[in-house]
């Protein structure tokens, strides 16, 4: 799985490493595990390169690389690209 930090909205400098478990291009939509942890949750994305969501009352974000927010990607729970 590809790891991605996200930002902290309201803790400037603050961040958190999330393994990306689903990237749904039709619906600007990431499915995110935190390591470790059976944690799961999502971040939509606005149309453009930011996606946005919510985890125990803190907001991160993540703003992908230019082109990639577009670019069809799948990751096999197995770790290898589908």
């Amino acid at each position: 799985m590809r790891e991605i930090v996200l930002r902290d909205a309201d803790r400037d400098g603050e961040t958190m490493k999330a393994l990306v478990v689903r990237y749904d291009r039709d619906r600007s939509r990431l499915e995110l595990a935190e390591p470790n942890t059976t944690v799961v949750f999502a971040l939509s994305g606005d149309g453009g390169e930011r996606f946005t969501g919510t985890l125990g009352g803190r907001t991160f974000y993540w703003d992908a690389p230019r082109g990639e927010a577009r670019q069809k990607t799948s990751v096999s729970p197995k770790g290898g690209a589908a």
